[in-house]
Formats: structure tokens, sequence, C-alpha cells
């Protein structure tokens, strides 16, 4: 079997840029299981640690308004090193130096790693990948980084156990100098499509997304579709452990086999993806993602473990083909910036279906699942409303 060229061409960078979206999902999820041994490590409350999560958000949500722009102008490397740079400058200080104020500095350095990673790398590879054959690169790249940053959280949290949390972020750091050197042997995609003017004017372009019916509508589904999405995942952990009986170390196995099902899922659903077309694909996919989160609070037993592992296969898919069909809304002078300027929403909306299913856990896990479902029922609506590029519509949208 003859491998085809753009294909060829994008296994090299592909891996590269897909190593570096894992790490740093990695980078931002590992908190979540070792946050009683950070604060116990650190001599901290809980609620401490917390603070450092939402520092993280914030400057994530900075780097994504600010980082897409100048990426946009000046070409994605320069800006995604920088982005490995930090992110192992904050591992490496994390593991060092066991002081409270060094690690919200640390996660605060972190998530302006992790907005530029998010934002540039998917841009990257969707200069790379043509929009007919993007929905499987996207899957497989997504779906891979997802799952192996999911099974580092497992590896993570057991290894916290025994070494502590410092062992934990000293091989963060490790593999993020990895990372960084594959990073540095990696050329530019493409010449450089110079975009004129000063930074101020290309900020600027934010406003005219949040003026763009389409671009708008594409943005507010990202903010429900991951809201959704992690709304579950945030409180489904401790609702398995509470009400349903199951051992922190069943939970653990449970959330390895889900990070082998999505990564072995993607390989279906993006080749799927690009058959349906993106859209049509998400808006099925949403209808049956939704339809399931109510039900999940009433299964048990292996009922419940598959239907977890459906629903974390079926709404990482989802995120990938929109990943995909975002990624064609504009010209690709102005991609980053678009990713961007919508994972924005996308961290608002985590923020927001985080706190709100906090406000509704004490009145149980039904409460967040009807909740994340009518996020899920929203994000469904809006995705109809965005036009699939190739389209009358899609090519109006995509050239500006």
């Amino acid at each position: 079997m003859k491998t085809r060229p753009e294909t060829s061409s994008l296994i090299w960078p592909g891996t590269v840029l897909g190593t570096l979206i894992g790490l740093g999902l990695l980078d931002q999820q590992v908190i979540n299981p070792l946050i009683a041994a950070l604060a116990g490590g650190l001599g901290v409350g809980v609620a401490d640690v917390g603070l450092a999560i939402s520092a993280y958000s914030f400057a994530a949500a900075l780097a994504a308004l600010v980082m897409g722009p100048l990426a946009d102008a000046r070409g994605r490397r320069p800006f995604l090193l920088l982005g490995a740079t930090l992110m192992l400058a904050s591992a490496g200080v994390i593991s060092l130096l066991p002081h409270y104020a060094a690690f919200v500095l640390a996660r605060i350095a972190a998530g302006f790693a992790g907005g530029t990673i998010a934002a540039l790398a998917v841009a990257w590879v969707a200069d790379l990948a043509p929009y007919r054959r993007r929905g499987k690169v996207m899957a497989f790249l997504m779906g891979g980084a997802m799952g192996a940053a999911i099974l580092g959280q497992v590896g993570a949290a057991f290894a916290a156990g025994r070494f502590g949390h410092q062992a934990v972020y000293g091989a963060l750091a490790f593999l993020a100098a990895l990372t960084l050197a594959l990073l540095f042997a990696l050329p530019e995609a493409r010449p450089r499509e110079t975009v004129p003017g000063p930074l101020g004017r290309k900020l600027a372009g934010h406003l005219e997304f949040l003026g763009s019916p389409v671009h708008r509508t594409a943005a507010f589904a990202a903010f429900c579709m991951s809201g959704s999405l992690v709304g579950i995942s945030a409180y489904a952990s401790g609702w398995l452990q509470e009400v349903r009986g199951f051992s922190l170390e069943a939970v653990g196995v449970l959330y390895g086999g889900l990070g082998a099902a999505i990564m072995a899922a993607q390989l279906i659903a993006g080749p799927l993806a690009d058959r349906l077309g993106k859209r049509r694909f998400i808006v099925l996919v949403s209808g049956v993602t939704a339809a399931l989160t109510p039900v999940l609070p009433w299964l048990a037993g292996a009922p419940l473990v598959v239907a977890l592992l459906v629903f974390g296969c079926l709404a990482v898919a989802r995120i990938a083909a929109f990943t995909a069909l975002r990624s064609e809304l504009v010209p690709k002078n102005r991609r980053a910036s678009f990713l961007g300027f919508s994972n924005v929403f996308s961290q608002l909306g985590i923020a927001g279906a985080v706190a709100a299913g906090g406000l509704l856990y004490p009145y149980g896990f039904e409460a967040v699942c009807w909740l994340m479902a009518g996020l899920g029922v929203l994000a469904l609506v809006l995705i109809i409303r965005v036009p699939e590029p190739g389209s009358t519509a899609g090519a109006a949208s995509g050239n500006g």
C-alpha cells in the first residue's frame, strides 16, 4: 500500500505537534488527581491549590487572545517554542521549589504556555492537512493526545502517592525538554503570509470575529461543547467513589481504560467525520451525547462503565471534528487568531460549567448531568447554524 504524499508529509510534524498537544493537556489536567498531594506538600489548603487552577485558566485565555494574531503575522514555530519553554520552566520550578508562591507563578506561566499551544499547534496542523481529510487528522491527533493525557493522569496519581508530587513534575519537565528538542528540529510549515499592521490592529480582529454571526456562533458552540464535557468529568470521579462505591484504584483503572478507548475510537470517528461531513457528524454525535448525559446517574455496574466509555469517546470525537471545522471558517492568515478567540470561549465555558456544577453537586450528580445535557443540546443547536466549509455560506465565512 502506497502512502499518499500529503499523508507522509504530515507524519513527522503531526507526531511532534500531537506530542506537544498531549503534553500540554497532561500539564493542565494532571493537577486534578494531585490536588490533595499538592496541598499537603505545599502546606496549604485544597482551595488554595484551586486558586492556581483559576490563575492557569486566565493566563491561558490571555495567551490565546494575544499569541494567535502574533503567530498569524510571524509564523507558528517561534511562539510554540516559547510555549514549550514556559511549560518546561513551570514544571521544573514546581519540581524543585516546594513553595506555594512559586507554585502559583509557575502555574500562571504554564497557563500562558497551554493557551499558546492549544491554538497554535492546532493551527499548524490545519495548515498542513487539507480540509477533506482534516477530520481524520484532528481526531487522530486530539484523540491520541487526550487519551495519552488521561493515561498520564492515572500514572501520575499512583506515582505521587509513592514518590510525591515533585517527582511527577520532574517527569513532566523531562518530557517537556524532549518535546522542546523535537520542536527545535521542526521547520516552519510553510512560507509566512505576512499580515501588515501593528499588534493593536491585529487584536482588534477579535472584535470582527465577535461581530460575525458565523464566527460568534462557532465560539459560543465551543463554550457549550467544552463546558458540557469538562463539567461531567470534573465531578464523575467523586460521584463514582461517593455514590457508586468505586475505590480509588477502580476509578484509576476505569480512567485508564477510557484513555485507551478514546485513542482507539478516533481511528474510526475521524474518517467517518470526513465521509459524512464534519457538521453532520458533530450534530449526530452531539445528539447522542446529550441524550446519554442525563442517563449516566441512573446506571450502575457494567452498564455504567460502558456508558462512561461511550460518552468519553463520543465527546472527544465531537470536539476533534469541530476543531477541524472551525479551523476552516477563516483564511489561513487568520487561522491562529480565530482558534485562539474560540479557545477563550472554551475556557470560559469550562470555568462556568465547573462552577455551576459545583453549586448543583450537593443536590446530586443528576442535577449536574441535566445542566451539562442542556449545554450539549445548546451546542447542537448552535452547530446547526454554522455552515459546512465548502458550501456557499461556508466559503463566504472562510473568505472573511
